[in-house]
């Protein structure tokens, strides 16, 4: 039976044990790993995601890219590519300077930065606006646990298709409120909320900070644990072209305050 590399990496951090904690297991190209295998791997990791690429026919530039997290495959995992290009680019120190991931959405560019740090090229996930709200929206913005309607001017309503997300962009939330906050359904409404059918929801709202442009919060409402994602890249490829539209940004700087 042929052994495999796993890599553990906490992306988005420079500190240990901070960020979002990826595995990365590095197929080498004459060697296989059937989705069920690593689906089976990712459980037994039980990492909030698992990352499985494998070099297309020697080629050092070109990786399969595959997600799993405990329990399933993954549509799309920003944190998980990062780690990937992590240890390809800066741990194993492929000789290109630039890779390719193959991926579920399309091929992903990650290249290495001057400082070593990793650079990636998402596709942008534009949300469109929700003119007439189902009630269910509005249960999953009172389960933002202490929110009330002074607290806030206004909550406008988004879908994202390509991740299945919920974005409730919200007005006039003082930033360290918003980091204190928690995500907490009642019995009665986690049903409602599930009956969605929807993979996560994103709290984002304008930073009052000058060295910050948007603060974030995700949480995953396709299971009954309601967990909170702690750094999640495919949330910001929908937060990014929703800021560049609404306030002409072209560059933004973002910090999700996951708690």
């Amino acid at each position: 039976m042929p052994t495999f590399e796993i890599y553990v990496v906490d992306a988005f951090t420079t500190a240990r044990f901070g960020g979002n904690a990826a595995a990365v297991v590095v197929i080498p190209h004459d060697k296989d790993m059937d989705e069920t295998t690593m689906q089976n791997v990712a459980s037994e990791v039980n990492l909030p995601m698992s990352a499985f690429v494998k070099a297309q026919s020697g080629d050092q530039a070109l990786y399969k890219l595959l997600w799993f997290n405990p329990t399933a495959k993954a549509a799309f995992c920003g944190h998980a590519t990062l780690a990937a290009g992590h240890v390809l680019l800066n741990i194993l120190k492929l000789p290109a300077t630039s890779i390719k991931f193959d991926s579920p959405v399309g091929v992903l560019n990650a290249s290495k930065g001057s400082a070593n740090e990793i650079v990636l090229q998402f596709p942008s996930s534009p949300p469109t606006v929700v003119t007439e709200p189902p009630s269910a929206y509005r249960t999953v913005l009172h389960a933002f646990t202490g929110l009330s309607v002074a607290d806030i001017k206004t909550a406008v309503f988004y879908y994202a298709p390509r991740a299945n997300d919920l974005v409730i962009l919200l007005d006039g939330v003082d930033d360290t409120k918003f980091a204190a906050l928690d995500f907490a359904p009642s019995a009665d409404t986690s049903r409602e909320i599930l009956a969605l059918n929807m993979r996560a929801a994103v709290f984002v709202a304008r930073s009052q900070r000058d060295d910050t442009d948007s603060i974030a919060r995700v949480f995953h409402i396709n299971n009954a644990g309601f967990d909170e994602d702690q750094v999640t890249g495919s949330a910001h490829t929908i937060i990014a072209p929703l800021f560049s539209s609404l306030f002409g940004m072209q560059r933004i700087r973002a910090h999700q305050c996951s708690r």
